[in-house]
């Protein structure tokens, strides 16, 4: 019988002395930095991006330089900023776990920090390259364009640049259960939208046709276009059979993180829980927001959410997470094979909140395949926030800023030229 994590902390924690003395200020003020940090990256990063939707959705597009990205270049660059004192500054250096040598730099950072500035420095190219971009380029991007896919990507690499910080400060200050719980929340609601790219908010063609019609939209040809890219290629959750596979690497991943960061039964369940509470309640809003056949009261919203779940009912990752934890406690099944029927049960899932094709019932087969790799993934990506080595870290920030986003950027290229 498997029973992979019932403790409250991990190993490493339960063997590291927390000092009972005053701690020194050095460490009191690199605690208080990193959440100062984080707190101005959060803050900033949620509100410009809600305000780049709403602006988006209600002002033309006559500039790149609006109001939410000038907010979030600034405050980026000030998160920036602040990284980078920590990072120079040796007294708090010191505090952020195994040192990394950087040969170009020759000098020696804290592995936390290299996640960090390599995101913050990525996403700062990706800003300044998307104004290139749609210059260039034109304004009928899909979210597999090389800048729109690169800044999920780098809040990605960002947010786990934090959680590899926090977790080489649990020696000094252990991780509460709520503390895991928001960071396995965070982890949730930055890793979706990054690998599920257009997948993330095409529910189905009846809301791509919404989101069409909106009326300011109704006035941008490059918006109609990329419209009529998702529309003319399927690239909704209901329509493209590239969905259930891609969403279940997405649960591979997050399940198999979540194990061995939260270690706790407990959270490892509650976080996916809420993570999808939160996940309907925006869909829900949406109806109201998009007007969605034709609702304009909240009284209004649950009629038409019962005509369609696919519009609301969130991915089935706490499906997936239920039934690993009840395979790994009450069978003697071997990881694989239970990786395996959680990607099996997962895509069924998927496949019956969103598809309607019969045979797409059929994807749950790959989707078993994407889960097991995304497992893996997941195992690696946590092992290096707990060990940090040079070839690892770059090797995390190439694929994620770089090699993932070139190569959706190719499909992109491909999706525009062949859309009438």
């Amino acid at each position: 019988m498997q029973t992979s994590f019932v403790e409250d902390v991990s190993p490493i924690e339960a063997q590291s002395p927390i000092p009972t003395a005053e701690p020194p200020r050095s460490l009191v003020w690199a605690y208080r930095m990193l959440w100062l940090t984080f707190g101005i990256f959060f803050a900033s990063t949620g509100a410009g991006k809600l305000w780049d939707r709403v602006w988006h959705a209600t002002v033309r597009f006559d500039t790149f330089w609006s109001p939410p990205h000038f907010f979030v270049f600034v405050m980026t660059m000030m998160t920036g900023l602040l990284v980078a004192t920590i990072a120079f500054t040796p007294k708090l250096n010191a505090w952020f776990g195994p040192k990394i040598y950087m040969p170009v730099l020759r000098m020696r950072f804290a592995g936390p920090l290299v996640i960090l500035g390599g995101g913050l420095i990525a996403l700062t190219i990706t800003i300044m390259l998307d104004n290139f971009w749609h210059t260039a380029f034109g304004l009928d991007e899909t979210q597999w364009s090389v800048p729109h896919d690169m800044l999920g990507w780098s809040w990605f690499t960002i947010i786990m640049g934090f959680v590899a910080a926090r977790v080489a400060f649990r020696q000094y200050r252990p991780l509460g259960r709520l503390t895991k719980l928001v960071i396995a929340m965070l982890v949730l609601e930055f890793l979706c939208p990054a690998i599920l790219g257009p997948f993330y908010l095409n529910y189905s063609p009846h809301l791509v046709q919404a989101l069409k019609n909106l009326p300011i939209v109704r006035t941008e040809p490059s918006a109609q276009h990329m419209y009529r890219i998702y529309l003319h290629y399927g690239l909704t959750r209901q329509t493209s059979p590239l969905f259930i596979p891609i969403v279940a690497l997405f649960a591979g991943i997050a399940l198999t993180f979540l194990r061995d960061f939260c270690r706790n039964t407990f959270i490892f369940l509650l976080a996916p829980f809420l993570w999808s509470l939160t996940l309907m309640g925006r869909d829900l809003y949406t109806i109201l927001f998009l007007h969605y056949q034709g609702v304009k009261q909240v009284s209004q919203i649950m009629p038409v959410a019962l005509k369609e779940p696919s519009m609301w009912l969130p991915i089935p990752l706490f499906v997936a997470v239920v039934l690993y934890t009840v395979l790994t406690r009450y069978t003697s099944f071997s990881a694989q094979r239970v990786y395996a029927l959680c990607g099996f049960v997962f895509g069924l899932c998927a496949y019956g909140i969103w598809h309607t094709t019969p045979w797409m019932m059929l994807l749950a087969i790959p989707a078993a395949a994407t889960l097991m790799l995304g497992a893996r993934l997941g195992a690696w990506i946590y092992g290096l926030i707990e060990k940090p080595t040079l070839d690892g870290l770059m090797r995390f920030l190439l694929t994620n800023c770089a090699e993932i986003p070139a190569v959706l950027g190719i499909i992109d290229f491909f999706l525009r030229r062949t859309t009438p």
